[in-house]
């Protein structure tokens, strides 16, 4: 199957080259120029892959990226002049997957692409299944959300990923290295700290449906998933 790339990008030399790369790789492309044209393509185009460049007009990448994040199960790959980690830190946190600077090279723009579908396929051989259960906490595939009883969270693509790898392991601690690995692919040098922006907001959406769950920080190593025990009256 051929892989579906939006791309979402105002400069007409940076969009031309990104269409122009995927298209010779193989991908199927579609290039808006707009923050709000983009989020209507990803609509009715359903992308594997959105190249959104984070200086657009109107709404700016961050928050295109957030919003896609919330509705869209597709890899993010945010492109920006900015260098600073926080900067980067900042998208990752919003649910953007990966962030490449400018300028970049044709080869390395082409191999965060293709990143992103090993790692699709990876996610895919390793479980199969539609669902998994942790201390009466119910993680469902299909609709990307964690229950428990009649309270329910919507996570984004890389929360439930994560949340997924670490209910799996439940009760082994788990290095930020291994998570970069097995939720990241870890290709890119994306800094260890976007794994600690994640665990927070999971925390957050884990309290929201009042699961016994635990996400337990151990200081400078990683993290491990505990179901929590009730405490005796």
């Amino acid at each position: 199957m051929i892989a579906r790339v939006l791309i979402i990008e105002d400069d007409p030399d940076i969009g031309a080259l990104e269409e122009r790369l995927l298209r010779q790789a193989d991908y199927e492309t579609r290039w808006v120029l707009t923050g709000e044209a983009g989020l209507e393509a990803a609509a009715a185009f359903h992308p594997d892959i959105v190249v959104l460049d984070v200086g657009l007009p109107g709404r700016n990448g961050l928050d295109i990226c957030a919003k896609l994040a919330e509705t869209l199960d597709a890899f993010i790959l945010m492109v920006s002049g900015h260098t600073r980690e926080e900067d980067k830190l900042k998208a990752l946190g919003l649910g953007a997957d990966d962030y490449i600077t400018k300028p970049f090279s044709n080869g390395e723009f082409l191999a965060r692409v293709a990143a992103f579908l090993r790692r699709r396929d990876r996610y895919r051989v390793q479980s199969t299944s539609a669902t998994l259960s942790c201390g009466g906490v119910v993680l469902d595939r299909n609709r990307q959300v964690v229950f428990k009883d009649d309270l329910s969270a919507f996570l984004t693509a890389l929360e439930f990923k994560l949340l997924w790898f670490l209910a799996e392991s439940e009760g082994r601690l788990l290095t930020r290295a291994q998570i970069l690995e097995n939720v990241w692919n870890d290709v890119s040098g994306v800094p260890t700290r976007v794994v600690d922006v994640h665990v927070a907001a999971l925390r957050k959406k884990i309290g929201e449906v009042g699961a016994p769950l635990q996400i337990n920080s151990v200081r400078g190593i990683g993290y491990r998933l505990d179901v929590a025990v009730p405490a005796k009256s």
